[in-house]
């Protein structure tokens, strides 16, 4: 596949989106709650929106997803994409412009890592498309992206995901003394705000972000000369589904290093 067609794919799902939204006042209503997350309808329609583009263009892909787990789409996968249909539902919900769509392509169909993430496309709900391709570099609507910040910061500007857990790392409350704090409520697109520049890192020490959440938006940090770890600041290895991670990423080494050093993660 085409870093291109897989751009279509995301503006596709983007498109149903957005209309489904528009034309149903009850698109944030819960179908399924778990433990860890909820499935509305927007979901669903975003679900079935990937299974028809893939479809249309005579696509077999086998499919991780938030929202409908394992399956595969067509008969014989010829590759794997790792999707969170709508990452940050609950802006969604609120009304909130602020999430996105997210696919992350590998040509493995069996086991495969963040390594194996060879294409990305984070598609968000004002129209913009980020996207990278392993060793390519990323990019920001066709223009290529390299993490140059944005303006004079009086101090490093961070996305922080601590809430909601009963424990939160040493050294945080500290660390955001040094920093201003946001939390925007969509990690992917988060990350990809690390990436282009408007952020400066971003922290989520809730041990609770899945593969599906990030994989696409790791490989743009990475491609746009990021740094994206563990909070021991260990390269992320793990396989797709992995679930239950803690993550540092910036686009500057000295910020990434003050991070780890200050959060004290043993």
């Amino acid at each position: 596949m085409k870093i291109e067609t897989l751009v279509e794919i995301g503006v596709e799902v983007r498109e149903v989106i957005s209309s489904f939204i528009e034309k149903n006042e009850d698109y944030g209503e819960m179908i399924v709650q778990r433990p860890k997350d909820i499935t509305r309808k927007m979901d669903m329609a975003a679900e079935n929106a990937l299974d028809a583009a893939l479809l249309k263009k005579g696509l077999s892909a086998r499919i991780i997803s938030e929202e409908l787990g394992d399956r595969i789409v067509g008969k014989e996968p010829d590759f794997m994409l790792v999707v969170d249909p709508i990452d940050g539902s609950t802006n969604a919900t609120c009304g909130i412009p602020f999430f996105c769509t997210s696919l992350a392509y590998t040509d493995k169909t069996e086991i495969a890592t963040f390594d194996d993430i060879s294409m990305a496309v984070i598609c968000d709900i004002q129209g913009n498309s980020y996207y990278a391709q392993k060793g390519k570099g990323a990019y920001l609507n066709g223009k290529e992206i390299s993490g140059k910040k944005r303006g004079t910061r009086p101090k490093p500007v961070v996305s922080v995901y601590s809430y909601g857990v009963p424990h939160v790392p040493g050294g945080l409350i500290e660390l955001e003394r040094s920093i201003i704090v946001r939390a925007l409520g969509s990690i992917a697109l988060d990350m990809c705000f690390v990436a282009d520049g408007t952020l400066d890192g971003i922290i989520d020490t809730r041990g609770l972000v899945s593969g599906y959440d990030i994989m696409a938006s790791a490989l743009i940090l990475k491609e746009s000369g990021g740094t994206l770890t563990d909070l021991k600041g260990n390269n992320l290895t793990d396989n797709v589904q992995v679930t239950g991670l803690s993550i540092a990423g910036t686009t500057k080494s000295e910020l990434h290093d003050k991070i780890i050093r200050m959060l004290e993660v043993r």
